[in-house]
């Protein structure tokens, strides 16, 4: 017998490049617990940068019944003079079960007391505390945090908790939260815990509160704004698969944007600017003419009637990057490479300045060329030497 299973764990938002770069592992953690277990189901697991989720359509509502091998003392130490000694009887008793009752078996080639078990398998829904425990433990994503009074670590503060099997809410406590039947939606469309009647309206609701819990589809509906913005203004979006990984990450409900810079800020390298962009700001730069525009596509979260206020939002958050850019590249065509200055900035307490550190650069790489320069003249010549007999071979290969 089986029934739907829904676990949802809600935290507060997720940084997108740690939980991308466990992301798999995550799943696989999950696959290998249900093993573990011996729970034989398919699930999908989805995230927002608000959820962790996991959907099981047919979860067994019961442990499988496992047969348990137990192989005890060898014979010889097992039995003395016809009776059982301490070891097989200790044996039988970590079998649960009268010596009497003991097999033979064979074990690295010697005769061993043996005993087969049945084990029943236990209610899945008394299980999933442990299971629950062992998957978020097994959550690596490197920097941890720790909130409230409790000495528990994860990525995230965990908010809220949902653990439904069929129609019953199962009790499970993860970081002091309990699980219940309620859930959250976008928050610029409601900060309060909305009820879940079943597991088949929580999609539902979760939609009709403006998130996309599939990452999938925030990926489409991203690709097809770009499509819709390039067919409408004429531009070509850069796509990088690392960066929408990041801001599908990142999104419950995402909005392609186009927002614009004064085009001064074009007398930056294309690379400065794009750099500045997609690092710095997680925009996608836009080309017209096969050239870098003064434009840059942003893909929001937010959830309103009236985007123009998050597209000036973030031009003007763009512009003090490029400035600041502009700024040092004008200094650094005037002042080229010079290392005039360098002597103001210290390198370590104990080594000097940037400028003392160049100059024992220099120094070691003189000290170097000197060391090296006959070799590498001996090497010059002789590989010299050498195609010269190879071009005499050919010629001669060719004449025969």
């Amino acid at each position: 017998m089986t029934e739907p299973l829904l676990i949802e764990i809600g935290v507060e938002e997720l940084p997108a490049i740690p939980l991308l770069k466990i992301i798999n592992n995550i799943e696989k953690s999950w696959e290998n617990i249900l093993k573990e277990y011996h729970l034989s189901t398919h699930f999908t697991f989805v995230y927002t940068p608000r959820r962790l989720v996991l959907k099981h359509t047919n979860m067994p509502v019961k442990q499988e019944d496992t047969a348990v091998e137990l192989f005890g003392p060898p014979l010889v130490a097992a039995i003395k003079e016809g009776k059982p000694t301490p070891a097989a009887l200790g044996f039988a008793r970590k079998c649960g079960v009268d010596f009497s009752e003991l097999g033979r078996g064979e074990k690295n080639g010697k005769e061993v007391l043996y005993f087969k078990k049945e084990e029943k398998g236990k209610q899945t829904d008394s299980l999933l505390q442990e299971m629950l425990e062992k998957w978020i433990a097994s959550m690596a994503f490197g920097k941890m945090m720790r909130w409230g009074s409790r000495s528990d670590e994860f990525i995230r503060p965990i908010r809220w908790l949902q653990v439904r099997m069929g129609e019953s809410s199962v009790p499970v406590e993860l970081y002091g939260v309990k699980s219940d039947t309620k859930t959250y939606v976008h928050r610029m469309v409601s900060y309060d815990a909305v009820e879940v009647p079943s597991i088949s309206a929580y999609d539902t609701i979760l939609k009709e509160g403006a998130v996309m819990l599939q990452p999938s589809e925030r990926e489409a509906v991203i690709l097809a704004a770009f499509d819709a913005l390039e067919s409408e203004h004429d531009i070509v979006i850069e796509r990088d698969n690392a960066l929408l990984a990041e801001v599908v990450a990142i999104t419950e409900n995402p909005k392609a944007l186009l927002g614009t810079f004064d085009s001064s800020f074009l007398e930056l390298p294309p690379e400065v600017i794009i750099t500045s962009m997609k690092e710095h700001q997680r925009y996608f730069p836009v080309f017209e003419g096969g050239k870098i525009a003064n434009k840059f596509v942003v893909v929001s979260n937010a959830y309103t009637e009236n985007y123009s206020k998050v597209v000036a939002g973030n031009e003007r958050v763009l512009k003090p990057r490029l400035a600041d850019g502009l700024f040092f590249y004008k200094n650094d065509l005037k002042n080229g490479l010079s290392i005039d200055g360098l002597e103001k900035v210290q390198f370590i307490d104990g080594l000097g300045s940037l400028a003392d550190k160049i100059v024992r650069e220099k120094n070691i790489a003189m000290r170097l060329l000197g060391l090296y320069m006959e070799k590498v003249e001996a090497t010059t010549e002789k590989s010299n030497a050498t195609l010269e007999k190879l071009m005499d071979r050919a010629i001669s290969l060719a004449k025969a």
